[in-house]
Formats: structure tokens, C-alpha cells, sequence
């Protein structure tokens, strides 16, 4: 029943509800886990995989040693002494996880898992911790601090530990991944009263570290039912194996449990992708697991980055959207790493200088081969896309679009920026009385008022990036906020 010891690793995984850091929180409904064929294959596995209508990937496995150091799948060495070392075996790894997620494609998470069945990783790991702990200076901190500088775009890490079972040090580990800006998916099959342990114990030092259960209910886990297991209000995915289930009996088991547990199951997965690469039941187990809980709806892309000249480098597309740099790293978009961009007809783009939409600003409508020209070679941090030419309307309105621009009233400042639900308006000047106006980033006017007492209340606005623009002396004068 299992071809090798690779394959009893990822026998133990599930799907992932996606909440992107920092930015949207989406529902990846459907799943499947894949192995060598992911980064041996690459040809066509990484556009088979983007287009197969799967929200999430988990690609597996990482085992640990008693020193620390990782290996994929006991094929290659990848992280050693907290440096990245797996590009000297797969020097296009890390690019093409960032592949994964460049629209078009419907994959929306992207995980890596630890350990498998037969693996001592957790028992390495519980040793490490009771010797080291979880601090800065610990190999397991700084190994995952290269995993994660390495894979920005890698959203979570699933733990499917299979013999161990300690709570404690499970407990840390999670804690600790979730400082470093990952989420955490379990994959039990077996010890209910272990995992409930872990995820209740995490998420109270950590709220929505863990935020979803990866229920194994094939193989070892047969027997399992999402419904009999309860993990609150975290929810549970239910993963099959193709070699167990045709199609239909999967979209069937599917419709049977969402029907007797729907407040529970959310989603499921496939095992295995290396059972069906290269064929066309990789996205027809995808459209059994999408009947039931849909989702899988192909991205639009509208814009291309690329990290060289000349559309030279790594490329990612992106829909039309607001991108801060958090959620630029969680597609592979490095910070200052911008060198030329495609702009799909009907779209436009504008790039800052500064996190959150701050600082000078370069609106496109066009492609451009080479930033340089421009100055603004590797200088973006963050940036918007929108439909038509929204990303210049700022400019077509006449209105000031760097915003780094000296100020036209002395001491004139918005705080706090971001803002929550009210902004102060402060300058070394009177501005009671003075007309002003709120427009979002389409151009178009939300809010109209007469400064009173130089306060703003923001309850109704939606969050994004807004300006606040207004005449003194003759001039116009505008200033950019964000509403969180």
C-alpha cells in the first residue's frame, strides 16, 4: 500500500484555511500534497499544479536530525547552521514556490510540512528544545529564520508528528513559528487528546497560530470522521488517498461528512500528487473535492514584476489589488527588488518608495523594460494595482501624487498612520473651518467636512489607503493615510 518511505510522509496531511500575513483571510478549500515530482519535475508540475484548480499546496517533507539541520525528503540538504543550503541541489526551488502562487493560478497557501511516519524529527526537536529552548540563539529558530527568509511566499508549517507526542516542546515549536510569521496546521490520525492539547495550548500563548486541522481519514486513518473530532473553532479538512478512492467515492465521502458535520469539516485534500502527475486526474480529484466545497477559481492576472531588466529574472503576476510589502514577500516579491514591469491592457499599476503606500510614487499604464530610466530601479516596497487607469487617477485629478513632497502648511501631520478608527489632524497653524475632503484610491470623493476640531472620524470608511486633500493659501494641500 506504500510505494516508499517519502510517501509514508505526506500520508499525513490535510488543507489549509489561508490567512495571508497581514493581509486578507481567504478559505483554501482544497488541497493536495506532492513530494519530488514538485521540484524534480518542475517543467510541469509547478503550471500543472497552478492550474488544477487546488486553493493550497503542501509540498513535504522536512525532517530534522539530532543537530538540527533539515533535509527534504532524505533527498537534499536545505537548511544547515541557519543558512538556506538547498539551492546548490535545486537551484530553482525557491523561485518556483513563489511560482505557485503567480496568477493566473488558483492556489492561494502554500505549506511546507515537518517530519512523517518513521521519523524521529519530533523526538530531534524535543531534544533540541529541552537543551537549547526556542530563543534567537537556538538551531531551530535560527534554521527556521532561513526557511523563512528563503520562502517568504511559504505560508505555514504542518506538524505531523507520528510517534512522539509531547506536548511541551510541540507547544513551543509552534509558538515559536508563529513569532517568525508562520501559521501552523496539525495532521493527526491517531492521540486525539495530544492534538487538542497542542492547539489549545498554542493559541492561548499564541491566539490563531494553529489554524487548521489536517485530519488524516485514509491508510492508517481510515477510520476517521471529521465529525468525530473537535477541535473547537478551529477547523477540521478531510484527506483521501487516490490509491484508496476513485473521483466520484471521494466527492461522495465529501457530500456524506459535510452533510453530517458541516460546522466542522471546511475542505479536503489529496494524497497523493505523485501518484497522479502529469495526468489528468491531478485536477479531476480537484474538481471532486471544488463540488463539494468550491473555490478554485483561477486568479486574474493584471500586472508582472520582475526582478531584472528587460523582464529578465524571477516574474510574478499579480490581480488588481493593494499590496504592502508583507503581503508583496508572501507572493516572492522581494522588498527593493522591482526592476521591470508588464501591464496588462486594462490595468495600470503605482509603486512606492515606502512600506504601506508611503513616499514618492511611479504610476504605470504601460509595460516598461527597464526602471532605471525612471530611477526606480529596486527601490518599491510596496504598490496598488487597479482596473482601467485607477492607479493614476491621483494625477489625472491634478492632485499632488508623491507624497513625500514638502508640506504647504508648516507642522502639518495625520496621526496615528495607520489608524483604526480616528485620525488627528495637527499643524502649527489654525485649520478650524477649513473644507476638506477624502478620497480613495479610485479618485473618487468618500467624505466631505469642515474642520472643527481637527479630528476624524474614520467608522465608516472601509480599510485602504485614503487622501485627505484640502486648499490653504492658494494651494492645494494632500496628505495620505491608511485606514486599518
Amino acid at each position: 500500500m506504500i510505494k516508499n518511505f517519502t510517501q509514508l510522509c505526506i500520508k499525513r496531511f490535510i488543507i489549509p484555511v489561508l490567512i495571508a500575513a497581514g493581509h486578507l483571510t481567504v478559505l483554501a478549500q482544497s488541497g493536495i500534497y506532492g513530494g519530488g515530482p514538485i521540484y524534480k519535475n518542475r517543467s510541469y508540475a509547478i503550471n500543472e499544479l497552478r492550474n488544477s484548480g487546488y486553493t493550497y499546496v503542501v509540498v513535504w517533507t522536512i525532517h530534522i536530525d539530532a543537530s538540527g539541520n533539515f533535509n527534504f525528503n532524505a533527498e537534499f540538504p536545505l537548511v544547515q547552521n541557519g543558512t538556506y543550503v538547498g539551492g546548490s541541489s535545486y537551484p530553482n526551488f525557491a523561485d518556483d514556490m513563489a511560482r505557485l502562487k503567480s496568477a493566473p493560478t488558483t492556489i492561494n497557501r502554500l505549506e511546507f510540512c515537518l517530519s512523517g511516519w518513521g521519523s524521529s524529527t519530533f523526538a530531534n526537536i524535543k531534544n533540541l528544545i529541552a537543551s537549547q529552548g526556542t530563543g534567537s540563539s537556538s538551531i531551530l529558530y535560527r534554521n527556521f529564520q532561513a526557511l523563512r527568509n528563503t520562502f517568504p511566499m511559504v505560508d505555514a508549517i504542518g506538524f505531523d508528528d507520528e510517534s512522539t507526542y509531547d506536548v511541551s516542546s510541540a507547544t513551543a515549536l509552534a509558538v515559536m513559528l508563529g513569532n517568525l510569521g508562520f501559521k501552523v496546521s496539525l495532521v493527526p490520525y491517531t492521540n486525539s487528546g495530544f492534538w487538542t492539547s497542542v492547539a489549545t495550548s498554542t493559541n492561548n500563548q499564541r491566539a490563531g497560530t494553529i489554524d487548521r486541522i489536517d485530519l488524516q481519514c485514509y491508510s492508517g486513518g481510515k477510520s476517521n470522521s471529521p465529525c468525530n473530532w473537535n477541535f473547537g473553532t478551529i477547523p477540521v479538512y478531510a484527506g483521501l488517498w487516490d490509491a484508496e478512492k476513485s473521483t466520484s467515492q471521494v466527492q461522495s465521502q465529501l457530500n456524506t461528512w459535510k452533510s453530517s458535520c458541516s460546522a466542522r469539516i471546511k475542505g479536503g485534500f489529496m494524497w497523493l500528487y505523485d501518484d497522479i502527475d502529469n495526468s489528468a486526474q491531478t485536477a479531476a480529484y480537484a474538481t471532486a473535492i471544488r463540488n463539494v466545497f468550491g473555490g478554485g477559481t483561477l486568479s486574474t492576472a493584471a500586472a508582472t514584476f520582475y526582478r531584472d531588466c528587460n523582464y529578465g529574472g524571477l516574474g510574478i503576476s499579480l490581480p488588481a489589488g493593494d499590496y504592502n510589502l508583507t503581503r508583496l514577500r508572501s507572493f516572492g516579491i522581494r522588498n527593493d527588488d522591482i526592476s521591470s514591469v508588464t501591464v496588462n491592457s486594462g490595468y495600470s499599476t503605482r509603486l512606492y518608495v515606502d512600506d504601506n503606500f508611503g513616499g514618492n510614487s511611479l504610476a504605470l499604464t504601460a509595460s516598461n523594460d527597464c526602471l532605471v530610466d525612471e530611477g526606480w530601479n529596486d527601490l518599491a516596497s510596496s504598490l496598488i494595482i487597479r482596473a482601467g487607469t485607477g492607479a493614476r487617477t491621483a494625477e489625472e485629478a491634478g492632485r499632488q501624487t508623491s507624497f513625500s513632497s514638502a508640506p504647504l502648511v508648516k507642522g502639518f501631520i495625520l496621526y496615528p498612520n495607520p489608524a483604526n478608527s480616528e485620525l488627528i489632524l495637527a499643524a502649527d497653524e489654525n485649520l478650524t473651518g477649513v473644507f476638506m475632503q477624502v478620497f480613495d484610491m479610485t479618485g473618487r470623493s468618500v467624505m466631505s467636512f469642515r474642520n472643527t476640531i481637527n479630528r476624524l472620524d474614520l467608522s465608516r470608511l472601509r480599510p485602504g489607503v485614503y487622501t485627505l486633500v484640502f486648499n490653504r493659501n492658494g494651494s492645494k494641500v494632500t496628505r495620505q493615510f491608511i485606514k486599518q
